[in-house]
């Protein structure tokens, strides 16, 4: 058995003022008792969590979740949800805003939408696998996943939207402000499975140049991440191994003992773009359109691993930890580690459109949409928790006093679309689209307000990893006498490179489209009065999680422990429109 000591003689440091409170940090838990010395670490960590926040845990950490979060829903509104079309060709109605502005000008009247939307997520656990190796592996390095489903079902404010048909000596003039829900961010994931060969105590050991040790051999220095992990004793450090010639940290969980890891990983949130816009007829046969677009949003992130001795493999010879009165905490039962992050959005774009009425079946549209600038702010959290055998618990929690910002610029988005009116068929009214959007997603982009390239890493993936998409999609509604039948579909390739989902070693699911199936219906009530429902089915979107915690550093051990999660979303509008 090992014998920890954390007394040590306080110097200078070239990264003060944080390595000088962490040396003061560390030299108060051994000297202060053992509860006022987990006071004090809380206290450190407070002070410190300004100087910690690296991106590390940012919501657009990746090229990826960058993506995620500049890939809006496929459609706003019952009609278009229903229709599985965004209504480049010029569409009458609210969701014009959200696409080709033109289409306002065929509204016949004033009118008021509002919308009920919900959002029902079904979530499934893969596991990843090893940093080296492809991720689409059930099992890998001694863990066993217990396949787990877990589902999430929201009501939310979809749409409320009023659109002002201005009385004109001559043509149409359509004005419309209105707000739509264009993200969602809703996710929860759940796991469990039996590990024999990786902890996440391993992840916060230190690597060589992350501490240092005094004339005595007592321990000196830690850098932030390993500092906070072994406030709360998932590792501790021995003097007989650093006199040894050893590395002197042994992490809580013995190695090759099989623990139960079990996590959850809750994600919630979305974005409202409020929109503002005017149509007007040019000529007679085309339609202008324009809309200023804000968009406003959040996205809180919540994670949680438990690690669990289950056969009680880690005995009370193969751990301890000294308090500073002497009392001894021997042996690993249980270790918890826990994230959450809190994000705050705001965002900036135009569009413009026009829309051409070449005959009385044909319609053609073209729209172009600038950039999203949005302004991100983030606060961070983390809480640790070590239980023994015997002695008790330590438990360390801290949230940044400060936040990180930084901003996003989303690419240019070009669309184009035709309509086709069939009136008086056999079956009724009939009225089909086809449309497409091109977007460049290699032009997404990441950045902060000093010129320190923070995120070059991540442009760089962007720029050499993404691609050029078109998206597409068709749509059909019929109209019989007061109701009516809508239904769609939609495609959304990935915006990844073939050749980058062999190189990043991603599964199978980067490399499809994304399909969405659309039906819905409508009923005239009355002249006045229309209700709507949209739905919207969609296929497998796929995400990664890396469960153990790295840095700018890198990983802490050789496996990357990383659980794949397979989503399905399916949407429900519930619409009432009134013409006003």
């Amino acid at each position: 058995m090992f014998v920890v000591t954390t007394m040590m003689s306080f110097r200078n440091h070239k990264n003060a003022p944080i390595q000088v409170m962490q040396k003061i940090c560390l030299q108060m838990k051994a000297m202060l008792p053992f509860n006022q010395s987990i006071l004090c670490s809380f206290v450190c960590l407070m002070f410190m969590a300004t100087n910690m926040m690296t991106g590390t845990m940012s919501f657009a950490q990746s090229a990826t979740e960058l993506w995620r979060l500049n890939q809006r829903n496929s459609n706003v509104g019952a009609r278009t949800s229903g229709m599985a079309a965004r209504g480049f060709a010029g569409l009458a109605g609210h969701s014009a805003l959200y696409s080709n502005p033109a289409g306002l000008g065929y509204v016949d009247a004033s009118e008021l939408i509002v919308t009920l939307r919900v959002l029902s997520s079904d979530d499934n656990s893969i596991f990843g696998g090893d940093i080296n190796e492809a991720v689409d592996q059930f099992r890998s390095d001694g863990f066993t996943l217990g396949r787990a489903n877990s589902r999430e079902d929201k009501l939310l404010l979809g749409d409320l939207a009023y659109l002002y048909d201005v009385p004109v000596g001559r043509g149409k003039l359509v004005a419309a402000l209105g707000i739509s829900r264009v993200r969602d961010f809703s996710s929860r994931l759940e796991f469990v499975g039996e590990n024999s060969e990786t902890t996440i105590s391993s992840s916060f050991l230190p690597f060589d140049n992350e501490y240092s040790v005094d004339d005595n051999g007592n321990l000196d220095i830690l850098d932030d991440l390993p500092f906070n992990a072994f406030t709360a004793g998932f590792f501790e450090y021995f003097v007989d191994l650093y006199e040894m010639d050893k590395y002197p940290f042994l992490s809580a969980v013995n190695p090759g003992t099989i623990i139960e890891q079990s996590g959850e990983i809750n994600g919630s949130g979305g974005v409202y773009e409020l929109s503002g816009g005017v149509a007007w007829q040019a000529s007679p046969i085309l339609m202008v359109g324009l809309s200023m677009n804000v968009a406003l949003g959040s996205y809180d992130y919540d994670y949680q691993l438990i690690e669990t001795d289950i056969f009680n493999q880690n005995t009370t010879n193969d751990y301890n930890v000294i308090n500073d009165d002497g009392s001894i905490l021997e042996g690993f039962d249980q270790l918890s580690y826990g994230q959450t992050l809190e994000t705050g959005m705001a965002g900036f774009n135009m569009r413009a459109g026009v829309s051409a009425d070449l005959n009385r079946v044909l319609r053609l549209g073209l729209s172009v949409e600038t950039p999203t600038w949005t302004a991100i702010e983030e606060t961070y959290s983390e809480q640790f928790n070590t239980l023994f055998d015997n002695g008790g618990s330590i438990s360390v929690s801290h949230s940044g006093s400060g936040f990180f910002e930084y901003s996003t610029r989303s690419p240019w988005r070009f669309g184009a679309g035709a309509r086709f009116q069939f009136d008086q068929t056999p079956i009724g009214d009939l009225l089909l689209t086809g449309e497409a959007e091109l977007v460049d997603w290699t032009l997404l982009k990441l950045s902060t307000r000093d010129d320190g390239n923070v995120f070059g890493d991540v442009n760089t993936a962007i720029e050499n990893d993404f691609d050029l998409v078109l998206n597409y999609a068709l749509g059909a509604e019929l109209e019989i006498n007061r109701a009516i039948v809508r239904f769609g579909i939609g495609v959304r390739p990935s915006p990844y490179k073939k050749r980058a989902i062999v190189d990043l070693g991603l599964n199978n699911d980067y490399s499809l489209d994304q399909y969405s199936l659309s039906f819905g219906f409508g009923y005239q009530m009355s002249s006045e009065i229309r209700a709507e429902l949209g739905v919207q089915l969609t296929n497998s979107i796929p995400e990664l999680w890396e469960v153990y915690p790295s840095d700018s550093g890198g990983p802490r051990q050789g496996t990357l422990f990383e659980i794949d999660q397979i989503q399905n979303q399916s949407i429900f509008v519930l619409g009432l429109s009134m013409n006003i």
